[in-house]
């Protein structure tokens, strides 16, 4: 692994375990046991590393979202495991969702892009929804209000879920990523059709949280 990856994994592992308020290069360097000249060559400062991995999360949502955009794919059960894959992907990156409107102000280019991913998002799950009701999985009366405020929701429980989960649950790794993508899967019910429906209304709470077929 050459340097720069390994910057960015050691700062990954340090802002998830501590956050950003307390984590500067001397400690990334610290840990990696390199001079803080060494990394300061590859990254001038720290909101250049957030910056950085910020762009891989994006383009790691990027290719998650055209998976799951292929009118093939476009399935209750493919949708199901795309949403845990995103909560995977959230929960990998988590420092920056749990602090994410700090670090959205701190780096102003980070809440720019933010803003244009999200128009692009919402083109893209209004194809997915289309193709669902052309499929007979969702309902045919769906309005477009009703699916734009469906894909705000999908927004504001993807991008938030970790601080929900840190005031109340605690929930770690596996067991949390499961709990809250199957909360956000559950969002689908009131949009499906009644033969549709059946699928999920035979799902009930497992221990720790978890969706299993009753």
């Amino acid at each position: 692994m050459d340097t720069k990856t390994l910057i960015l994994k050691t700062a990954l592992e340090l802002y998830n375990s501590q956050g950003v308020h307390t984590i500067t290069s001397r400690h990334i360097a610290a840990k990696m046991g390199i001079s803080p000249g060494n990394l300061h060559y590859h990254f001038k400062h720290t909101d250049e590393i957030i910056r950085t991995l910020y762009t891989q999360l994006s383009a790691d949502f990027d290719a998650i979202v055209s998976v799951a955009e292929s009118p093939e794919n476009v399935q209750l059960e493919t949708i199901h495991a795309f949403f845990i894959r995103s909560f995977e992907l959230v929960y990998k990156y988590r420092f920056i969702f749990l602090h994410f409107v700090e670090i959205s102000l701190r780096i102003p280019d980070i809440r720019k892009d933010y803003y244009a991913l999200t128009q692009r998002r919402e083109k893209q799950f209004i194809a997915i929804f289309e193709e669902l009701k052309s499929r007979g999985i969702f309902r045919k009366d769906l309005t477009e209000t009703l699916q734009q405020a469906l894909v705000t929701q999908i927004f504001i429980m993807g991008d938030f879920w970790l601080s929900n989960n840190e005031l109340t649950l605690r929930l770690r790794g596996s067991k949390a990523i499961k709990h809250y993508s199957n909360i956000c899967y559950m969002m689908f019910y009131p949009y499906l059709t009644p033969s549709a429906r059946s699928s999920l209304r035979d799902m009930e709470w497992g221990q720790g949280g978890n969706l299993k077929k009753s």
